[in-house]
């Protein structure tokens, strides 16, 4: 993590300071970038549509949405800075990636992937960066949408079958073309059977897991434009809703699933069709110049969105503060300052960040919800003090300046088991709406299954908590703890559940000390 702040920071310094960021509002996205207006309009144009797209197809409601419910997006300028805040080698292939978060999911990528051929790996070629976003979007639509927990192959699938969309010229969209990185493993048919597939099983090896992207991509094409399969993924989505297990579910709706395999086989070699949404109306951007302390910190503020730990938190504080200090009275500036001191663990700094921010602008959802945190530490490092009232007050004043953010309800909820009190009926209700708003994020999603089953709502809690387990992303060595609560649940068995978890915390929670000891 040093290395990856020291590289940031010589590539953000490398920057003219006369190179403001800009910001891009739309419906669903907050952008951030140094593109021209004009470039940075039409990028945001094309997710829009993009988005318009994906809800056309799949008949998702639009929902309007606040700012806690908007994706935020980092487009850097070069793909190295991508790789860098992804802590991953220059020649790793990555792209951009995604983080679903209950505090505002957010995403970066780089705009210049084109002029970069040198640091980008042979898969790379011709993959823009967009169809990587597109891929996580999905996801993030998905979870919003979900009724029913999907299996690896589906999740991936439609990411996949989605992810490569393109924007015409003309504002429509196509959707549908095959994913060329993951064309070898298509045609090869290597990896794992439709068979294995289908049940769900564990990708091991690197082969495997390029099969969940690659033939979850193929049989969902197949189920989409295949006559003689129409309906089959509904009768499957039925079945696994129903509470069958993924095998049987598939089974029942997919008869043979050897002829599947054969059929797949064939499929992957024919010419694939493709869905074209027809364009609709002009996506509205807003753009405008961010100020010169916005400009200055927005490095800061990518950073703890990226996330940081104990080793980098005080330098990225420290950086914060320097900026700061020339912008005392920028909201902006002084909320982001807020949350690295915070992050660092420098509590009555973070409060005085806070104020100031407040000072400028009363409703700053972020000064708001890191004055609550720092109170809510400072509590626990002096009990005797702690004035949870206060505490919640903010935290309800953040909820006020967003009604639609999932952060300070979650936030909120948690108060009461800081304090050592059962948490109020109007506390867990605003922690099931968080859920509603933000499934995204996984630490919420298990927060909420939690008290679900405290409360004996286990019909409830089972559909909540196996879209975690058949979460493609789950560890391998998750897995089985996970399959054991879920199984507990389904013989509503809710302290047995409970009793798993504790542990599977206790123990996770013992090996993050022996680590930090180490």
């Amino acid at each position: 993590m040093r290395r990856l702040l020291l590289a940031l920071m010589a590539l953000f310094l490398a920057v003219p300071a006369h190179a403001n960021w800009n910001e891009a509002r739309t419906r669903h996205f907050i952008i951030y970038s140094q593109q021209k207006p004009d470039d940075l309009r039409a990028f945001a144009e094309r997710l829009e549509r993009f988005d318009r797209a994906v809800r056309v197809v799949r008949g998702m409601e639009d929902p309007p949405l606040t700012d806690g419910g908007k994706v935020s997006i980092y487009l850097l300028p070069s793909v190295v800075q991508v790789r860098e805040l992804a802590e991953a080698s220059p020649n790793s292939g990555i792209l951009g990636f995604y983080i679903g978060r209950a505090a505002g999911s957010v995403a970066f990528l780089s705009y210049r992937e084109r002029r970069e051929r040198a640091s980008i790996t042979r898969d790379d070629i011709g993959i823009p960066p967009e169809h990587v976003f597109q891929h996580e979007y999905m996801h993030h639509l998905m979870l919003s949408d979900q009724k029913t927990p999907l299996s690896p192959w589906l999740v991936e699938g439609t990411a996949e079958f989605f992810g490569t969309a393109e924007v015409e010229n003309d504002g429509g969209v196509k959707i549908g073309a095959p994913p060329q990185a993951r064309g070898w493993a298509v045609l090869d048919n290597q990896g794992l059977s439709a068979e294995e597939l289908l049940a769900s099983v564990p990708a091991k090896t690197p082969l495997e897991r390029e099969s969940v992207y690659g033939k979850g991509w193929l049989l969902t094409h197949l189920l989409a434009f295949d006559k003689n399969r129409v309906g089959q993924l509904t009768k499957y989505l039925n079945a696994m809703k129903a509470g069958s297990k993924p095998l049987d579910a598939a089974r029942t709706a997919f008869g043979d699933l050897a002829q599947l395999d054969r059929d797949l086989a064939r499929y992957a070699r024919s010419n694939f069709q493709a869905i074209r949404v027809a364009p609709g109306p002009r996506p509205e951007v807003t753009i405008r110049a961010m100020n010169a302390g916005e400009s200055a910190i927005i490095a800061v503020r990518m950073q703890s969105d990226r996330g940081v730990d104990r080793e980098t938190a005080p330098e990225v504080a420290a950086d914060a503060r320097r900026i700061a200090a020339a912008h005392p009275n920028n909201p902006f500036v002084q909320s982001v300052l807020a949350e690295a001191e915070f992050d660092a663990r420098n509590y009555e700094a973070a409060i005085a960040a806070a104020d100031r921010a407040l000072a400028a602008q009363p409703n700053n959802v972020q000064a708001l919800i890191y004055r609550g945190r720092a109170m809510m530490e400072l509590a626990e490092k002096e009990p005797a003090k702690a004035d949870w009232a206060e505490i919640r007050r903010w935290l309800v004043r953040a909820n006020r300046a967003d009604v639609e953010n999932a952060y300070p309800l979650w936030l909120f909820y948690q108060t009461f088991a800081e304090a050592g009190q059962a948490p109020t009926k109007s506390a867990t209700e605003g922690l099931l709406y968080a859920h509603a708003l933000a499934p995204q994020d996984r630490n919420l999603r298990l927060a909420a299954v939690r008290r679900l089953l405290e409360e004996k709502r286990v019909a409830e809690a089972e559909p909540m908590f196996a879209t975690l387990v058949f979460d493609p992303h789950l560890p391998i060595a998750l897995q089985p703890t996970m399959t054991s609560v879920l199984d507990r649940i389904k013989a509503k068995d809710a302290p047995g559940a409970l009793k798993i978890l504790a542990e599977e915390e206790a123990k996770q929670k013992a090996k993050a000390e022996a680590e930090r000891k180490s």
